[in-house]
């Protein structure tokens, strides 16, 4: 979810103490002196385990009772699944529509070292959380923290309407396991924020998106402009419907993704520049917590989310 230096990402198991510093600079957010020594082993680990092109850091949801650690494996590994899973991972004739960006989620034990795949999050398990969602707000409150425990479940009642007219609506009890709960929360996070500046990625002929060796950063300029910032996710369909038609081969292996700008409700993003630190820092007010930064003119840059997994539903008014 951290962009590369060269063809390296920033918050892999080589250089996540250099990352986690800048991040900590341009957050507060800090890994303690333990996490340091062991998330760059274990995260190495799940790499070589899982023969992932990249894993990276992605951040901490944080429960009542612990919190959970989040890394993502993207690459080959996630591109082979995908397509044994019958999921569409090619690119439409001259790079109109990428159809998906692989990526494998996962959070970190109880022991420290090894990591879960945390599950995939179908349609039965959106409609579970917006079921319970639902409920939450109904009993007043506007959110429910998890709670640090994986095997947790949640018990909640739905309201069924009658299925004629005149008949009486019936309750039925459900249940939503953390887990299941987790992967949908990050998911969501995922899809509304993953930045990476314009360039970083380039999308091949062979279908692949790959780190850009030639990125050399961003200047002050472009750094300080939301459209230098880009989502690491399959474009939305009318983004990719409005690409030129008249663009280049070489332009749209640059241009393929969905640019932070066309983000709803507008102004959804804060940008700054850190002159002391010469970072460029931009926050997420949609799901605060989020932060992306680039160093300028330096290919270094990452992003992390740090939070509870509370949306800014106010946002509309705010602006």
């Amino acid at each position: 979810r951290l962009g590369g230096l060269g063809t390296q990402t920033t918050m892999d198991s080589e250089v996540l103490a250099l990352s986690s510093d800048l991040m900590a600079t341009a957050s507060g957010f800090c890994l303690t002196t333990e996490q340091r020594a062991l998330l760059p082993p274990s995260l190495e680990i799940l790499k070589i385990e899982n023969k992932f092109s990249r894993v990276v850091f992605w951040g901490k949801l944080q429960g009542k009772m612990g919190d959970y650690f989040i890394a993502q494996g993207l690459g080959e590994a996630a591109s082979m699944d995908a397509k044994v899973q019958g999921g569409e991972i090619v690119v439409a004739e001259y790079f109109e529509t990428l159809k998906t960006i692989p990526k494998k989620t996962y959070r970190l034990s109880p022991d420290g070292v090894g990591w879960t795949l945390l599950p995939t999050v179908d349609e039965a398990v959106k409609t579970k959380v917006a079921e319970y969602e639902a409920s939450v707000r109904g009993s007043g409150k506007v959110f429910e923290p998890l709670m640090g425990d994986a095997a947790n479940v949640f018990k909640f009642t739905v309201t069924i309407p009658p299925a004629e007219e005149g008949a009486e609506a019936t309750t039925e009890e459900r249940e939503l396991v953390e887990d299941e709960r987790l992967a949908a929360m990050v998911a969501e996070i995922d899809e509304a924020t993953s930045v990476v500046p314009a360039g970083a990625y380039v999308l091949t002929a062979s279908q692949q998106v790959l780190a850009n060796g030639f990125y050399r950063g961003l200047p002050l300029s472009d750094g300080l402009s939301i459209r230098s910032y880009l989502h690491m996710r399959s474009p939305h369909a009318k983004a990719a419907e409005e690409a030129p038609a008249e663009q280049s081969a070489m332009v749209k292996s640059r241009d393929f993704l969905d640019s932070v700008a066309g983000d709803t409700p507008k102004g959804s993003w804060s940008l700054k520049h850190d002159s002391p630190n010469n970072l460029i820092i931009l926050r997420s007010l949609l799901y605060p917590g989020y932060i992306h930064f680039n160093v300028v003119d330096s290919p270094l840059h990452g992003s992390a989310y740090v939070g509870t997994g509370l949306r800014n539903t106010n946002l509309a008014f705010m602006l």
